[in-house]
Parts: C-alpha cells; sequence; structure tokens
C-alpha cells in the first residue's frame, strides 16, 4: 500500500486505479487543506500586487485593442524598464498606442470645430481655437506618453523617505548575525510605501532562484538605486561588502554604511534648501503679492472698465487661474525635494478614529455634518439676505442701491461660514490622530536615550530587571518612563521574562507603546540577547549611537528649513489676511466715493456743462461689480491660497504627512480668515464714517 494511500474502500462511482498506479504515493485530496508552498514576503508582495487597473492602464490597453501601433526600440527599452519598476499591467505598444489615438482624437475635434466655423462664418476666433485643440494633443500625448517614466520618479522619491529606515534595520540585522538574506528579509517586513513593496520582490526574486545568492541580488539592487539616491547604493554596498570581512572589521563597516546614508541626506537636503530660496521668491511674488495689490485697481477697474470687466473674469482670474499656478509652482518645487525621513506608522494602533471623524468612548462621530451645522449656522441668514435683495450682488443700472457697512457685513458672514466650516472638518478629523502621531514621535526622540541608559546598566553587570527599575527612576520626567514601568510590572507581578513582558500579546508592555520603531529595535535587542546580556548591551548602545546620529541629521534639517517656513507661517496667518481685509474695505470706500461723487455732480450738472452727460452714467458705476460681490471673490481667494500655503508649508518641511497637513490647514484657515474679517470689517467702518462725514462737509459746502 501507498504512503499516502486510504485505507477505507473506494466510494461508489469512483474509478479505481491499477495496482501499478494505487503503489504509488498519491497527492493529497483536493477536499484537505492545502499547504502554503510561498514565502511571507511572496504573499505580503501579491497581496500588494492585487489591484484593479487604474486609468492610465485601461486607456493604454484600450488603445492598444483599437489601434496597435509598435514602439521603436530604445523608446520600448525605456518603457519596459519603467513599467517592469512601477509594476503597471501594460506593454510599450500599449502606451504608443494611446500617444497616437490621443493626437488623432484632438486633431479630429479641432478639425471639425475649424470646419464647422468656416462653413457656419464663425470667423477667426472659433477656427483659432480648433487650431488650439489640435495643438492641446500634443500635450495630452507627451503626458501620456512619459507617464509611466514619470511615475517611476515618483514612486522613487516616495521609497526614499523610508531608505534611512531601511538601513538601519539591515545594519541591526547584520550586526546580530551577518547574514545578507535575513538582513534584506527584516528591512522588507519592517519598511513601509514602495520601498517595502519593491524589497519584498527582491526577496521573492531570491526564492525563484533568478538570483544566485542575495549578494548577486544586492549588486543588481545598488545598479537600480545608483541613479536615483547614490548614498543609498553606497550604504547597501558597504552593507554587502561587510559579509565578507572580519567580524571587528565588519562592524566599522556597518557604521560607515549608516554614517553615509545619514551625511547623504544633510547633503541633499542642504542643496535643496538652497535651492528653493528662488521658487520661493516666484511663488511668493508672482501668486501672492502682485496678485493681492492688484485687486487694489480691482475697484476702479471694475467701475470705469464695466463694459470690459465683470465678476465673471474675476472669478476666472482670482479664484480658478492663480491658484492652479500658484499649485503649478508648487508642485515643481516640491517634485525637486529628497525624502528624509518617514513618517509614523499609526494604523497599527488598536481604537484609532477612521478618518473623518471623531473618536468619543467607543464610537467614531462623522465630522462633516457639524461643519455643515457651523456653516448653516453662520452663513444661512446672509444667504437669505441677498437672496431677498438679489441686486446688492448683481446691481441693475436702472436701480439704485445702496451699498453699506451691513450689506459688507453679510458677505463677510459667508466666507467666514465657509472657512470656519472646513477648519473645523479639517482639525477635528485629524485633531486626535495629529496628537497621536506627536506623541509616539515624542517617545521615538527619546527612546534614544533609553537605549542608552538600558545597554550602560547591563554592560556593567546589572541584571536585567534591575537595570530596568533604575532605569524608570533615571527617565521618570519622561515619556518613555512609562514603557519600561509597564514592562517592569510585567516581569515582578506576572513573572515574565524581558521578551515576554515587552511582546506579551495580552499585558506586553508595547500594546501601549505601538510604534513600529521601538517595536522592531526591541525585537532586534532581545533575539541578540539570547546569545547573551553583554551582545544585547553591546546592542542597545551601538543602537543608541545610531539613533542619535538619525536624531542629529533630523534637528539639522529643520534648522536649514526654519527661515523658509517660519515666513511662510507669517504670510499665511498674518500678513495676507490683514492685506486682503484692508483691500476689501478699500474696495468698498473707492466704490462709495465715486457713486457719492457721481450723485453730487449730477445734482450741480456739471457733467453736461463739461459735456460728458451723467457721471454716472459715463462712469457705469452702477453697471459695475459691486463690494459685497468683489468681497465674496477676494475672501474665497484667501481661503485658496492660505490653504496652498499650508500644503507647501508642511511638504517642505515634514514631506508627505497627510494627518500634519490639514491639521495645519485648518489650524491656518481659523486664525487667517478670522483676522480677516476683524480687519476688513473695522477698516469698513472707520474709513466709510471718514468719507461719509467727509463727503457730507463737501456737499452742503
Amino acid at each position: 500500500m501507498g504512503l499516502f494511500e486510504r485505507k477505507d474502500k473506494q466510494k461508489k462511482g469512483k474509478r479505481i486505479l491499477p495496482i501499478e498506479m494505487r503503489r504509488r504515493v498519491s497527492l493529497p485530496s483536493q477536499t484537505r487543506p492545502r499547504l502554503k508552498l510561498t514565502s511571507r514576503e511572496y504573499r505580503l508582495f501579491k497581496k500588494a500586487d492585487k489591484r484593479k487597473p487604474g486609468w492610465y492602464e485601461r486607456l493604454a490597453n484600450a488603445s492598444s485593442k483599437i489601434l496597435s501601433v509598435k514602439a521603436s526600440r530604445s523608446m520600448r527599452e525605456d518603457l519596459e524598464k519603467a513599467i517592469a519598476f512601477s509594476g503597471l499591467r501594460i506593454t510599450p505598444d500599449g502606451v504608443m498606442s494611446l500617444f497616437v489615438m490621443t493626437l488623432i482624437s484632438f486633431t479630429m475635434a479641432g478639425a471639425v470645430l475649424a470646419i464647422n466655423s468656416i462653413i457656419s462664418g464663425g470667423g477667426m476666433i472659433m477656427i483659432g481655437a480648433g487650431l488650439l485643440i489640435a495643438a492641446m494633443g500634443l500635450l495630452v500625448g507627451y503626458y501620456f506618453i512619459r507617464y509611466p517614466i514619470n511615475l517611476v520618479k515618483s514612486m522613487r522619491i516616495k521609497a526614499s523617505s523610508q531608505v534611512v529606515l531601511a538601513v538601519l534595520y539591515m545594519v541591526i540585522s547584520m550586526r546580530i548575525s551577518p547574514n545578507l538574506e535575513r538582513a534584506l528579509s527584516f528591512a522588507a517586513s519592517n519598511v513601509s510605501g514602495e520601498l517595502a513593496w519593491d524589497m519584498r520582490r527582491l526577496i521573492w526574486d531570491i526564492e525563484m532562484r533568478k538570483y544566485y545568492s542575495a549578494n548577486d541580488a544586492l549588486t543588481d539592487y545598488i545598479a537600480k538605486w545608483k541613479s536615483e539616491n547614490e548614498e543609498f547604493a553606497e550604504a547597501l554596498r558597504l552593507i554587502r561588502d561587510s559579509a565578507h570581512h572580519t567580524p571587528e572589521r565588519a562592524m566599522g563597516v556597518l557604521d560607515q554604511a549608516l554614517d553615509v546614508i545619514l551625511d547623504g541626506t544633510k547633503t541633499r537636503m542642504k542643496h535643496y534648501a538652497q535651492d528653493l530660496r528662488m521658487p520661493i521668491m516666484v511663488i511668493h511674488m508672482m501668486g501672492i503679492v502682485l496678485p493681492i495689490l492688484g485687486t487694489i485697481m480691482a475697484p476702479l477697474a471694475a467701475v470705469f472698465m464695466s463694459d470690459m470687466v465683470g465678476p465673471i473674469h474675476f472669478i476666472i482670474g482670482y479664484n480658478i487661474v492663480l491658484p492652479i499656478t500658484i499649485l503649478w509652482f508648487i508642485k515643481n518645487a516640491l517634485s525637486r525635494r529628497p525624502m528624509t525621513f518617514s513618517q509614523v506608522d499609526i494604523s497599527v494602533i488598536p481604537d484609532i478614529p477612521k478618518e473623518g471623524t471623531y473618536r468619543t468612548g467607543k464610537m467614531n462621530i462623522p465630522v462633516l455634518p457639524l461643519a455643515v451645522i457651523v456653516f448653516v449656522a453662520i452663513a444661512a441668514f446672509p444667504i437669505m439676505f441677498f437672496s431677498q435683495n438679489y441686486g446688492l450682488l448683481f446691481p441693475d443700472p436702472d436701480e439704485s442701491v445702496v451699498h453699506g457697512t451691513f450689506e459688507l457685513l453679510m458677505s463677510m458672514l459667508i466666507v467666514l461660514g465657509l472657512a470656519l466650516s472646513m477648519s473645523l472638518y479639517f482639525v477635528l478629523s485629524n485633531m486626535q490622530r495629529y496628537r497621536i502621531q506627536s506623541k509616539i514621535q515624542k517617545t521615538e526622540g527619546e527612546f534614544e536615550l533609553a537605549m542608552f541608559q538600558l545597554g550602560n546598566r547591563i554592560s556593567g553587570g546589572t541584571p536585567t530587571e534591575l537595570a530596568v527599575e533604575k532605569c524608570v527612576g533615571d527617565m521618570k520626567d519622561l515619556e518613555i518612563a512609562g514603557l519600561f514601568r509597564l514592562t517592569l510590572r510585567n516581569m515582578r507581578n506576572l513573572g515574565m521574562t524581558f521578551e515576554g513582558a515587552l511582546f506579551d500579546k495580552k499585558w506586553g508592555s508595547l500594546l501601549y507603546y505601538p510604534s513600529r520603531l521601538i517595536g522592531n529595535i526591541m525585537l532586534a535587542v532581545t533575539d541578540t540577547a539570547r546569545t547573551g546580556l553583554r551582545y544585547a548591551a553591546e546592542s542597545m548602545l551601538r543602537i543608541a549611537r545610531y539613533l542619535k546620529n538619525i536624531r542629529e541629521t533630523q534637528e539639522y534639517i529643520r534648522d536649514i528649513l526654519s527661515e523658509t517656513t517660519s515666513s511662510m507661517k507669517f504670510q499665511a496667518y498674518f500678513l495676507t489676511p490683514m492685506i486682503t481685509g484692508l483691500i476689501v474695505s478699500m474696495s468698498s470706500v473707492i466704490v462709495l466715493v465715486l457713486d457719492t461723487l457721481g450723485e453730487y455732480l449730477d445734482s450741480v450738472n456739471m457733467g453736461s456743462a463739461m459735456g460728458m452727460g451723467d457721471f454716472a452714467t459715463a462712469f457705469n458705476m452702477k453697471a459695475g461689480i459691486s463690494p459685497e460681490v468683489f468681497q465674496l471673490i477676494v475672501g474665497i481667494y484667501l481661503i485658496e491660497v492660505v490653504m496652498i500655503l499650508g500644503i507647501f508649508l508642511t511638504k517642505i518641511s515634514e514631506g508627505d504627512n497627510k494627518i500634519s497637513q490639514w491639521y495645519s490647514v485648518g489650524s491656518m484657515l481659523a486664525v487667517s480668515v478670522v483676522i480677516y474679517f476683524v480687519v476688513a470689517f473695522i477698516s469698513s467702518e472707520i474709513f466709510a464714517g471718514l468719507i461719509k462725514s467727509a463727503l457730507e462737509g463737501l456737499i452742503m459746502s
């Protein structure tokens, strides 16, 4: 009987195998659980790889079915590399087909518009519009054909934020056990984002024998990163070569690897801070200062050029074109920013509030309804007021409408309600997540001192439990002391080992300090402790030095960016809202002065005596943009500018940290719009009173 052959009789109707086949070893039946013959890294890699095709993939694949175009040899090589790196499910021929289909589509649309204009006699404007549409096809086609290459650049920039941690984890692993494949697995399991996916794919290639060894795999991986991040490639080379040195020499090489990545990060960030001055000046002057100063002339242009300039032109210019232009400049400035350090991962924290909610007790309360309630409470009455007094927003030249301070106040309340509701949503939906993130960052900043204290005491021969107790006393004023206090409690009251006191699934102290960095380092330390406390103490001291170097690099980067960030904060919080508030009040005063003077000069027939007719008719003051509409346009522009500045400021100083970004935007909006409201209202009251008294004195005289 075969080894896995069933002893019971075959079921009725089942085919009986020949005797010679029944003697062979048979495979387990399909009803039995299948053995998982894949590694953890491959399962994680495949899990990340399971996604729906994106819009670009759908367009490229659909275009290749409609019109198949072959890519040239040079273009094919570049696209194949980009597609392989990015993981896009397309082919180079699909990209070329999409490019050609885009050109054909835009050319046909432009030709139809131009021919229709010629036939109908639409004039040169419509013909020019058709030619412009055809020319836009080149820009869109170029964007499509460069999309895979640009996506690779974006992925490499994002992956660069994890390179310091990846090198740190590999160095720690190599110090414990000089095994390259183990070091790669340890780093890939604990970093996140694009770099984790990339490293897991490398591990899978090693397991599938694409490479003979981890040494060969790292050689190709170093060449892959050489052009994008030279210091990361050099650090990987040192880690790879350390496996061939003596243990004493290997320790020095590993230390040098971490120094290389940290020094390279410093140098990159220093050069970026120097190169950032010109883009900041361009964004500040062209995108904010000059447009705001230009609004001073806007009321005059609206009055004297009302036939040519209307509210729609200001809306397009200030609320659409200018923000898009500023965002384009900012995107170009940020695209050259070198990624420095990864953000704290709070996804592993239990009971964390979901996005867009505020947690109270065990309930997640949606924030959006609260924001809507705030907007309705502030802006409902002004909206009803303007719906009943439609002529205030869009005045009729034949009707006389008074634009006073109360009407301007109603307009400002709409902007205030919109800004405060947005601020409430951004702050409440991110406040708890931001506090958790800040607390973990503070704890990780103190972890360096904790490692040094614990390692120093254990290296002196102090037992682990006593060393932990003394560390609690030394760090009683720090946040990290709670971690060791809970660890000591588990060791004494529950009789756990040092490892169990940290990692126990029910009582482990790391459950209350869910930092991935702290957890990974303590895992490495406890792994080293199995070989002896002396090795664990040495590992702690070495890790403490690594963390100190990383913290000093972070402080250096904050220092070189402090001048830029402080000026942008002052601009967002105070300068921009104060200038826009004064401009709104000046616009209402200018309209009031011109309106009053026009009526006065018409009353004394000054215009008829000068051969100009009525002054109000000559200047079209009644048909100009009203102060209330102008205030709405400027107020919305202020909200957009403050949001853009908040995003830019966070991305410069902290990178792609969405939680901090939207929390900062919400805080800036609340402060800046309140300042704008107060300045605009008070200055309008003061100037309007002075102007009215001066004009009344002029008219009386």
